[in-house]
Parts: C-alpha cells; sequence; structure tokens
C-alpha cells in the first residue's frame, strides 16, 4: 500500500504515506497554512497512529505560538 492519505486538521494538512521504516510502517507530512512543513519519517506503526501523532505535533505548534 503506497497510496498516500490526506487529512485536515486545524487549518493543516496532514498526508500520510506507507513506508516500511525500522519499527513503524508509516511517515508523515504536516503543512501549515502558509506553507511551513515538516517531514516524521518514523510516524507510526498505523494508518491512524500516524495521523494522531500529526495532529499532537499540530497542537504542540499552536502550544509553542502561544508562548512566544
Amino acid at each position: 500500500m503506497s497510496k498516500e492519505i490526506t487529512d485536515f486538521y486545524e487549518s493543516w494538512t496532514i498526508s500520510v504515506k506507507a513506508v516500511d521504516n525500522q519499527c513503524s510502517h508509516f511517515s508523515f507530512n504536516i503543512t501549515s497554512p502558509t506553507g511551513y512543513s515538516q517531514h516524521v519519517q518514523m510516524g507510526g506503526i498505523t494508518k491512524q497512529r500516524a495521523i494522531e501523532r500529526a495532529r499532537e505535533m499540530i497542537d504542540l505548534e499552536f502550544f509553542l505560538a502561544d508562548e512566544e
């Protein structure tokens, strides 16, 4: 399964792709509305866990922006 899955969370785009890398089976990219992008090679063992982890990272970006 190499099909990419796209999800949206808090106006950010999450792209999840099946990629076997050590103990992880999925990688993901998160992209902000302004175009800032981050790639996580070892996103999770399941598609759902990769999406959850991506949403956690987006929440962290909001938290850090509020700290400034």
